[in-house]
């Protein structure tokens, strides 16, 4: 749903909506013509009904939950519904809480998370990985978030975690003063979340590569530093 009216089928993706039954829809804060950021959250919790007991009780919301298989449900209008999420970033953004338990004491026999890595830009410097259908079902929300799908939607394709050849897994400064269009992490101003997806989209989007390959490129890139380095990748400039 984008600016009251539901819009085609987005390739690569699954979406349940507010408009059918059972389906949640967080109250808009205010109300604007059109978002200019995507943030992205993980959540601390293993379930989409839990992300949303947790919101609700914290008198928080969010536009759309990312289950352990990529599938979505939306809780607001992603073009005119202002939810709090994202502090700062609420006004000009919508955002996608993907459902990870985050911690790897929060893992479980049977859950379909499984994979730790050690991160020092994790809170308490150990991340448990999304699953790989979470991280491609990301990339084709970017794919169709930048691509001015629909009357409303305006982020362009513009990464402000990535400088000089790497990409930030942590506070990005411009990004926690002050809105700024684009794909960004809840991690990039202030938390402690979303960064190591921001990577991975770029490496389908930008570097082109497969997914399962982009997947253990990001799992390679994020483990163990703090800025995870993507000089070999980025375009070969023209010589002219």
């Amino acid at each position: 749903m984008v600016g009251g009216k539901a819009t085609c089928p987005v390739e690569g993706l699954s979406i349940r909506t507010f408009a059918e039954d059972g389906v949640h829809r967080f109250p808009s804060k205010g109300k604007r013509a059109r978002a200019v950021e995507l943030v992205i959250h993980e959540t601390v919790t293993r379930s989409v009904d839990s992300t949303i007991a947790v919101l609700k009780k914290r008198g928080l919301s969010v536009h759309l939950v990312m289950g352990a298989d990529g599938a979505l449900t939306q809780h607001g209008d992603l073009a005119t519904d202002i939810l709090w999420h994202a502090s700062q970033h609420n006004g000009p953004s919508f955002g996608v809480e993907v459902v990870n338990p985050y911690y790897p004491s929060y893992l479980k026999l049977g859950l379909p998370w499984d994979r730790v890595i050690k991160a020092p830009w994790a809170h308490k410097g150990e991340y448990v990985l999304p699953t790989p259908a979470q991280a491609e079902a990301v990339a084709a929300l970017v794919r169709w978030t930048t691509s001015a799908p629909a009357p409303g939607i305006a982020v362009p394709r513009v990464w402000p975690g990535l400088r000089d050849g790497r990409f930030a897994l942590g506070l990005v400064p411009a990004a926690a003063k002050a809105p700024l269009p684009g794909v960004l992490a809840h991690q990039y101003f202030g938390h402690a979340d979303g960064s190591m997806l921001v990577l991975y989209a770029w490496l389908r989007l930008e570097a082109g590569l497969a997914p399962d390959v982009a997947f253990e490129e990001a799992v390679k890139r994020a483990t163990g530093v703090r800025r995870a380095d993507v000089r070999d990748l980025l375009p070969t400039p023209a010589v002219a």
